[in-house]
This record gives C-alpha cells, structure tokens and sequence, in this order.
C-alpha cells in the first residue's frame, strides 16, 4: 500500500510495493507554480531517522519535457529498504531539485511556529501489510 498524508507530507509504504510520488514546486521569488524545465533533476532521498548521512535511498528522476509535476516511480526493489521488518519503521526523506548543480529544497524539513523542526517522515510498513489506512 502508499499512500501521501497532504497535511503533513508524511509518505507511507509498505515495504516491497511500487510507489508514484508526484511533485510540484513554487518559485521562490513570487510563490507561483514552477515549470520544470528540459533536463532538470529531481532527486529523492530516504534516510534513517535523525541520521542524514545515512542513506537509504537515492533516486534521480531527469525531466523530458517542460511539466508543471513530476513523478517519481519507486519499484518494488528499490522500496525493499533495510532487512525484513515486523513493523512499521520511521525513516526522513527530503526532495530537491537539481541537487548537482544549484540545489533547491522542494520538501524536506521546516520549523512550526515554535521553531522545532517538522522533519518528513517516510512510514515503511511490513510486507504483505494490507492494513487499511
């Protein structure tokens, strides 16, 4: 099963299945949607929890064609994350956009009202979950 929680950005997966994350961005300068241009990338990357040196999972996604979304497929190896689990695991993701050359956060962490961080959790779910949500 995925599912995307659109409050909080929270991704959950049961570990194994496929996944389509779309996502959009705004410009910086004026909050308008932004159009992905020819041969931006779009990376993902999947972290152990309160650990952002240890990756879990990378993938590029390299735009074709100018689009106001993109989407991200993550196949059934690529969510097999870590060794089997009994039960759900918290791990943090963040996306950015052309993280090579001129980094820019799409999601990733912010701040509430407080200024205690809101990481982003991505909810790795046992196989064969089929709880519902």
């Amino acid at each position: 099963m995925f599912k995307i929680i659109p409050e909080t950005k929270e991704i959950h997966l049961t570990r194994g299945d496929i996944a389509c994350i779309e996502v959009g961005a705004l410009n910086q300068e004026d909050g308008s949607e932004y159009e992905f241009k020819i041969g931006d990338i779009v990376r993902i990357k999947v972290f152990k929890k309160k650990d952002c040196g240890c990756v879990e999972l990378q993938k590029d996604v390299e735009v074709k064609e100018p689009t106001k979304t993109v989407e991200i497929n993550l196949t059934s190896d690529e969510t097999k994350i870590g060794g089997i689990i009994n039960k759900a695991v918290d791990y943090w993701y963040e996306i950015e956009l052309n993280p090579d050359t001129n980094p820019q956060t799409i999601v990733a962490y912010e701040v509430d009202e407080q200024g205690k961080p809101l990481e982003k959790i991505f909810k790795l779910l046992p196989e064969g979950n089929d709880e519902e949500w």
